[in-house]
């Protein structure tokens, strides 16, 4: 049986007439469409007998009709040979479709214009495509906000608009007390309570404002519209107030703050990048007061900033190198002046030879994650001096949070008490009340497994927290450390020595020892023995000092007596 024969038009018809992906289809020197594919009906939802005979332009909007643009685009091809263009087409039933399209001129082979022959293509999909991930680049996932980048390319097209005269203003927001809801109730519920703290900012920012999250727990509002100074500080602390208001998680009630940092454009910074790091100046300006409250950049924290990292830099190298010392503080029995013990503090000298302050220091380790690291040394280096005491003189070293988070603390402390000799009993460890708050169950193992290798665990400044009598009951405390602050009334008021009596009497019903701090005038020091508290510490028995300064503890001759 022979094959049919198709002319190589024939074929070609047939070919264009199959393809459904592509609109391919031919039009008059007019625009009148002349012939219709399978792929045209499926891309615009025309039959041939719908079309064929009708002007092409019935594919735009009527907008596009009315400026002559399907005219326009036929002249574009006619004078190039060749056109395309991407945009929106419109379907039989009236509704738009992303398309590309291409027209191409049809000459014959004299060169006269026959027509053009047009392909359209639905990029729909695509399109949508393209936009979800556009979409995703610059949002958070988790919340619908605007994530760094977004927020970034926001807030530098909202700062080319502005000038001297208008303004606008970064509000940084980080959260306080947000790691325990994670701790505490798990990731889930975490991811719940920056959806809430997101929509309260969205309902704070108002339909002018802003909103994105930077990253973790740190969100920012952009407040827009030439704000004054004093609009920008109402802002600022509408957002504390309104991120500090209970969060609903499952059936449980939780609590978050947050501190607000606002740097205000231009003055502050004429680019994102600017804005966003005094921005984040005045967030640490903030923290550093105490949390829960909002500054507004000021060009002095760019100073103290660079002195934080300049002191960041000397005490990592520090750390590294442990170049620090001890300074021993004597506690004695304030009847007989006998010395008891002593407390050993953490001192550095910096590569200049400047005495740094503990109370800049300490702190600045334990955010950076040092105090571990270094609180290992302190215990290690004042269990090796005190071993070289007399027998009953004991040893009182400070534990850091961090420290007190350590599981394997216990161990630690084994491990140092064997490798110095030092017996057990010669050791108290000082907690403080703010060190225990965050997860008591953990510090109350913790210092249990302390306990029973046979240190002692004094609790430091009672009194200045919220719950001491709880803590006085519930831990394995040895002794009460009562606040310099108390002491320092006695020599004021009666109600601080009603406040030591009290707290003594306390320390008597729980069995436990206890140690005035800051006694630095005879009358306390009466004070506090006619009270029955007779273990003491203050500069009136002496200053921290090195140990070699407190070789007298050799001598049976009474310290109080020298001093």
């Amino acid at each position: 049986m022979s094959k049919p024969e198709f002319s190589s038009d024939l074929m070609y018809r047939l070919l264009v007439q199959g393809v459904k992906d592509y609109a391919i289809y031919l039009l008059g020197r007019d625009g009148t469409v002349l012939n219709w594919n399978a792929g045209a009906e499926r891309a615009k939802g025309y039959t041939a007998e719908d079309i064929v005979g009708r002007n092409y332009a019935c594919f735009y909007s009527q907008e596009d009709q009315a400026k002559g643009v399907p005219q326009h685009n036929l002249d574009l091809a006619l004078r190039e040979g060749h056109f395309a263009t991407e945009g929106w087409r419109f379907r039989k039933d009236g509704s738009a479709f992303w398309a590309s399209v291409a027209l191409d001129v049809i000459r014959d082979e004299a060169g006269a214009l026959l027509g053009f022959a047009k392909v359209t293509r639905d990029l729909s999909e695509q399109r949508e495509a393209t936009r979800r991930f556009e979409h995703q680049a610059i949002h958070d996932p988790m919340t619908g906000l605007l994530n760094r980048v977004g927020l970034g390319e926001c807030l530098d097209r909202r700062l080319a608009r502005i000038d001297a005269e208008a303004s606008l203003a970064l509000h940084v927001v980080d959260l306080n007390r947000f790691k325990p809801i994670n701790d505490t109730f798990g990731h889930q519920a975490g991811d719940e309570a920056l959806r809430q703290v997101a929509r309260r900012l969205e309902a704070m920012a108002g339909p002018s404002g802003i909103v994105g999250r930077l990253g973790g727990d740190e969100f920012a509002v952009l407040q827009s519209g030439a704000p004054s100074v004093e609009a920008v500080e109402v802002m600022a602390s509408a957002i504390v107030d309104c991120v500090a208001l209970p969060l609903q998680i499952g059936s449980t009630l939780a609590t978050v703050g947050a501190s607000v940092g606002v740097a205000i454009a231009p003055r502050d910074g004429a680019d994102a990048a600017t804005l966003l790091r005094n921005a984040d100046l005045a967030v640490h300006a903030a923290k550093s007061k105490g949390r829960n409250r909002a500054r507004l950049f000021d060009p002095a924290m760019g100073e103290l900033a660079l002195s934080r990292n300049l002191l960041e830099l000397k005490l990592r190298h520090a750390v590294a190198a442990r170049d620090f010392r001890l300074a021993y503080q004597p506690v004695v029995d304030g009847r007989s002046g006998r010395v008891l013990g002593f407390e050993a503090l953490l001192r550095w000298d910096d590569q200049t030879g400047r005495s740094m302050s503990p109370a800049s220091f300490i702190p600045l380790a334990e955010e950076l994650g040092l105090m571990p690291e270094l609180g290992e040394w302190v215990l290690q280096r004042a269990c090796e001096t005190a071993a070289n005491w007399p027998v009953d003189l004991v040893v009182a070293v400070n534990l850091s949070p961090a420290q007190l988070k350590q599981e394997g603390l216990a161990d630690l402390v084994a491990s140092i008490l064997g490798e110095t000799g030092l017996p057990a009993r010669r050791l108290e460890l000082e907690i403080t009340e703010t060190a225990l708050l965050g997860d008591l169950d953990s510090a109350r193992r913790v210092l249990s497994r302390l306990r029973d290798l046979g240190v002692g665990i004094a609790l430091d400044d009672f009194g200045t927290g919220f719950s001491s009598l709880s803590l006085a009951r519930e831990l394995p405390l040895t002794r009460i450390k009562i606040d310099r602050s108390f002491v320092a009334d006695i020599d004021e008021t009666q109600a601080g020595n009603a406040i030591v009596d009290s707290v003594l009497a306390l320390c008597r019903g729980y069995g436990l020892a206890t140690t005035a701090e800051g006694v630095e005038t005879e009358h306390q020091r009466a004070a506090l023995i006619a009270a029955g508290c007779h273990d003491l510490q203050g500069y009136l028995f002496g200053r921290p000092a090195p140990i070699e300064s407190w070789r007298s503890i050799l001598d049976p001759a009474p310290l109080l007596a020298e001093a």
